[in-house]
């Protein structure tokens, strides 16, 4: 072999052995695509400091937003829409009856966001920051700044989080800090208008109230350990009713199902504490309001257990008809015991 081959040959190697594999980051494909839309869609937009970008917005009066110490909780109503359009999730009414996707059964209305404990996504934590009570914001956010994980910069979301890119259409209703002293003046007004007798210091146990609508035949306590059988209406304090086991309630409030017999509830009392109360044949738990208002019970006694949401399904909700921080209005009828 010639002596310049033989050198070229060698150089090849040590080349080849040092040369180093690319390698790809959790988002290229990922940010390659949404930089391309965002070029053929939005090619005047700049980002923001962490990569979104914000298509419109108006301008409020009210309260800053401002960072999680300012605001600890925001109450807002929002759309969101997938890249191409598409609404994958709203609170307003109007929005779902345009698209002929509208549920009675469904609460419509501002929900809370949770600023605290890394809970709102990074993109909209920062969206929401400069923004005042009454004021709107359509902002696209790329997926990976839908994460609850804090980090400093856009290059570690890039580097750490993957997830679905998303358009929000968010409105800024109020600032709150109290989440509790929120939702206990939201029970006072809604004292004011519908049982005027009672207020926020009548307060059974902290957060519960009771209102007697109709009296016992006796007032005997049960006896530990004993069955009685209710009818019940459980609701928001916006009026929505979202669990009952009368027939016709069910049917006026659009819950009404053919396979459920409506049949009085079984409620199984205790003689240890009322929060071991159980309904049904399968001693299933319930919710501690929903307790508490039965253990105040007499027989065939009617009466409302009004709460305030640790009572009841505390900042997750249930569903699509309660949603986080939501008191709780439960209507009780006590028609047998055993």
């Amino acid at each position: 072999m010639k002596k310049t081959a033989f050198i070229l040959t060698i150089a090849a190697l040590m080349l080849s052995a040092c040369a180093k594999t690319p390698t790809s980051g959790l988002n290229d494909a990922a940010k390659r695509y949404f930089d391309a839309w965002i070029y053929v869609n939005y090619p005047d937009l700049e980002p923001t400091e962490l990569g979104c970008y914000v298509i419109e917005e108006t301008e409020g009066t009210g309260d800053l937003g401002g960072d999680y110490e300012q605001s600890e909780f925001l109450y807002v109503n929002h759309v969101i829409r997938t890249l191409d359009g598409q609404i994958s999730d709203s609170t307003r009414e109007d929005i779902d009856k345009q698209l002929g996707d509208y549920d009675e059964t469904k609460y419509y209305g501002p929900v809370i966001w949770t600023r605290t404990s890394n809970v709102l996504y990074a993109g909209l934590d920062e969206s929401v920051t400069p923004m005042r009570v009454g004021g709107t914001k359509k902002v696209i956010i790329p997926g990976w700044l839908q994460s609850s994980v804090k980090y400093s910069t856009a290059e570690e979301y890039l580097a750490n989080v993957s997830g679905t890119s998303a358009i929000y259409d968010i409105e800024i209703v109020e600032t709150i800090n109290d989440i509790v002293k929120w939702q206990l003046d939201s029970m006072g007004r809604y004292f004011e208008h519908n049982f005027p007798e009672i207020t926020l210091a009548d307060s059974t146990k902290y957060g519960f109230y009771y209102v007697q609508t109709e009296e016992p035949t006796d007032t005997t306590s049960f006896l530990s350990d004993s069955t009685i059988y209710i009818n019940y209406v459980a609701r928001l304090l916006n009026g929505l009713v979202f669990d009952t086991n009368i027939r016709d309630t069910a049917k006026v409030y659009g819950l009404y199902d053919e396979s459920n017999d409506y049949a009085p509830l079984k409620v199984n009392l205790s003689s240890d504490d009322y929060s071991d109360i159980t309904i049904t044949d399968d001693e299933t738990d319930v919710i501690d309001g929903f307790a508490y208002t039965v253990s105040l019970m007499h027989p065939y006694e009617k009466g409302s257990g009004i709460f305030y949401s640790n009572l009841g399904y505390g900042s997750s909700g249930s569903g699509d008809a309660i949603p986080g921080y939501s008191p709780l209005r439960f209507d009780i009828e006590v028609v047998d015991e055993e």
